[in-house]
């Protein structure tokens, strides 16, 4: 009779735990592996890092799913973290025999990419949408190693920036202010017209004019 309990309470256990997402990553920077943990523990599953490096064969991003239990909507979510890292992520499926992806658990694998890229700032934009409306409307200028902030005093700051995973990233003393890249439709007198804009992604307690979003709009 307690063999048949203990029993009965083993395969209630089981069937209660939920589905974990392993979590497997791979020369991040310290910012990165930051967003990364943020994210993580927004979402609704539990997850566990492992030591293991991501195998060779596997792409810079890959979720693993298992197919006797796919999670539609969590992995949707695992997704977006990985595109918002800056990275287009693989779907892989793996059979029910594997038991460590059974039951709904997930694989996340993710691997600093190259960071090398031919991308290009604009060589002058705006301030724009700025915590403190005085600051609206600087001009900024960039070259291929400095952004240089033209203050409303006149006095000129040059700053180092640099563009990492899908960011505009613009160092200032011991931190730096990072920005997501957004190409929307902007109102003029003239109407609608296309822009690059860089949105600020978090406050800074200084300087307050890092704390704009960055803007061109294109005219013609």
């Amino acid at each position: 009779m307690n063999r048949m309990y203990i029993w009965c309470v083993l395969l209630l256990l089981v069937g209660c735990q939920q589905p974990t997402v392993y979590v497997y990553t791979e020369n991040l920077d310290a910012q990165q592996q930051a967003q990364l943990d943020l994210a993580l523990s927004a979402q609704r599953l539990p997850y566990k890092y492992t030591q293991l490096s991501v195998p060779r064969e596997f792409g810079d991003a890959t979720l693993m799913l298992s197919e006797d239990k796919i999670l539609t909507e969590q992995t949707e979510i695992l997704a977006g973290i990985m595109q918002r890292l800056g990275y287009q992520p693989e779907i892989k499926y793996t059979t029910a025999a594997n038991h460590f992806y059974n039951h709904g658990n997930i694989g996340f694998y993710l691997r600093a990419k190259n960071t090398t890229t031919s991308f290009t700032m604009p060589t002058r934009v705006l301030t724009t949408g700025c915590v403190e409306d005085k600051y609206n409307d600087l001009a900024v200028t960039f070259n291929n190693k400095q952004a240089h902030f033209t203050l409303t005093s006149g006095r000129k700051v040059s700053l180092d920036w640099d563009y990492l995973y899908g960011y505009l990233v613009i160092y200032y003393k011991n931190y730096s202010q990072s920005y997501s890249h957004l190409t929307p439709e902007v109102s003029t007198p003239f109407g609608m017209k296309p822009s690059d804009t860089y949105r600020y992604t978090a406050r800074v307690n200084e300087p307050s004019w890092l704390n704009c979003s960055l803007q061109i709009v294109y005219m013609d």
